[in-house]
């Protein structure tokens, strides 16, 4: 039996992202990424909004273009699987992470009028 796990997601960044390096050298950066969604109540007319957080991960030259053209409140889309993991928080209470492990990535808008958009960039972008 044939199964799925693919999740899309288009939104801003909810803080800068920042660059790290994993204990084998291989880039990294997790990425907040707000979707908003906006509609009117049908009772009142009023505009309503809900905001949606997403973690998701991104690993060597992604990580690398997006922490070189990217800063808080750019929109981005990303494409990638779920995924949950387990962790210890600082005081070793059990927790569980959801990110998004990002398969393809694409700069939608930057807000930063001095940045050229890259160019010659790979085919996964």
């Amino acid at each position: 039996m044939p199964y799925l796990n693919k999740v899309e997601v288009m939104g801003n960044l909810g803080k800068d992202p920042e660059l790290r390096y994993l204990p084998n050298g291989k880039a990294t950066t997790p990425l907040s990424i707000a979707y908003t969604e906006k509609w009117r109540d049908r009772e009142t007319n009023d505009l309503r909004e809900r905001i949606e957080w997403f973690t998701a991960v991104l690993y060597d030259k992604q990580a690398e273009t997006v922490c070189k053209y990217m800063k808080k409140g750019d929109c981005i889309f990303v494409i990638g699987k779920f995924q949950s993991r387990i962790y210890k928080d600082r005081q070793q209470i059990e927790r569980t992470a959801h990110e998004i492990i990002v398969a393809e990535m694409q700069i939608i808008h930057t807000r930063q009028p001095s940045v050229a958009a890259p160019t010659g960039l790979p085919d996964y972008l």
